[in-house]
């Protein structure tokens, strides 16, 4: 197996994850043109000379770079003249900079870079939902040279990914450590939203409050058992994926600092971790390591008093510092993958399976009930202000 890691653009991130296994590092800009899968308030903010030094150090240990231009929407824009010229610009200083590939979520990109720029490689993100023979099929046909398939639809779909394998000769890609929830309703509208929101230009300013994720987390909040129906990979398992004809695992996240990247690269490449299987995930207090001295960008994204009730959305941090208090022993979780080998998760409701809440009963542990009970009501409060429009008024 080959993996891909994500880039903080740190100095010391790269000796800290060159294992054996690890070919790849992939990231992008905070802001640019085409925008990607995490909002710029959320990632760090290198500048070009430094991206470019970055990845020059990549190369000089054997690392090749993929950068992320994996945006969902575009607004249309890329079918003006204007639109085309702040691609090629960007292409161009992507080609100075000497990566070796391009991730794309939408075809139009994939085709104008194998015509324009037929000296880079181009990948698929998760985004564009490949999770079909026929999606992957056409990926490959438009020149695809690897897909990275459907995060919340085929990670525990072995029939499937052994089919897709079967069909495409394309190098296949799956994300291995995330918390994200199986057959997830809110993930296009989640890439879209963080499309925008990392496009250099866009009338949103940068400005976006994370209902997906809030949503998606307040789900595995109020049912541990969402835990356990995460669309996740165990180091332990990589196997499985391998004889399925996975080619790459590609591990996230990258608004993450370099020790808790470097603990991750570790569990995966050794295929092994003892330990609470969450520290394998990114969550918001390893974000926060990274983040909390960034204060000025978080201001410049934020700082929109006349679009939402600052003062509401300042109170918020507080519950990002909140720790869930939850461990899964990732041990107790040996074997927990065989069951899925044959069957499939679309063919019988989770409440007539009953299978993952099994598992939940025995292995999920909250250790402190009073501080999650704690973040619980948080979340439910932020959701309703969200949804009841509160947090948009100063007003009652």
């Amino acid at each position: 197996m080959k993996f891909s890691v994500p880039t903080n653009w740190q100095d010391d991130l790269i000796l800290n994850i060159k294992k054996e296994g690890v070919v790849e590092l992939y990231g992008k800009l905070a802001r640019d043109y085409v925008g990607g899968g995490r909002a710029s308030a959320t990632i760090p903010h290198p500048s070009r000379k430094k991206a470019k030094l970055h990845i020059q150090q990549a190369h000089s240990h054997n690392l090749e770079f993929d950068y992320l231009l994996n945006s969902t929407c575009l607004d249309n824009s890329e079918f003006t003249r204007q639109g085309q010229k702040n691609l090629m610009k960007l292409l161009d200083w992507l080609t100075e900079a000497k990566v070796n590939s391009i991730t794309v979520s939408m075809p139009y990109l994939l085709e104008l870079i194998k015509k324009r720029y037929p000296h880079f490689k181009v990948h698929v993100s998760t985004q564009a939902g490949v999770n079909t023979i026929q999606r992957a099929k056409c990926w490959q046909d438009l020149g695809a040279d690897k897909i990275t398939l459907s995060l919340v639809d085929l990670n525990r779909d072995f029939r499937l990914l052994r089919q897709i394998r079967k069909t495409v000769k394309s190098e296949l890609q799956l994300i291995a450590n995330t918390p994200c929830l199986f057959s997830c309703s809110t993930y296009q509208l989640h890439a879209n939203a963080n499309a925008h929101a990392s496009q250099a230009g866009h009338p949103s300013r940068g400005l976006v409050i994370d209902y997906c994720r809030l949503s998606c987390a307040h789900l595995q909040i109020e049912n541990p058992t969402d835990f356990i129906r995460g669309t996740w990979i165990r180091p332990e398992d990589i196997h499985y994926y391998e004889d399925a004809g996975i080619d790459y695992l590609k591990l996230v996240d990258r608004n993450m600092p370099t020790r808790w990247i470097s603990i991750i690269v570790e569990a995966y490449t050794k295929r092994s971790y003892a330990g609470n299987l969450l520290d394998l995930f990114p969550g918001a207090t390893k974000n926060l390591e990274l983040h909390n001295f960034n204060l000025f960008h978080k201001f410049a994204y934020y700082f929109h008093p006349f679009k939402i009730n600052i003062l509401k959305l300042f109170k918020k941090r507080k519950m990002l510092t909140l720790d869930a208090k939850v461990y899964i022993d990732n041990k107790k979780l040996d074997g927990f993958i065989e069951h899925f080998l044959e069957k499939s998760c679309y063919d019988i409701s989770c409440e007539e399976c009953g299978y993952c809440e099994d598992i939940a009963k025995k292995t999920v542990k909250i250790l402190d009930e009073g501080e999650y009970n704690l973040l619980r009501e948080s979340y439910r409060k932020y959701r309703d202000e969200i949804i009841s429009g509160s947090l948009f008024k100063y007003t009652p």
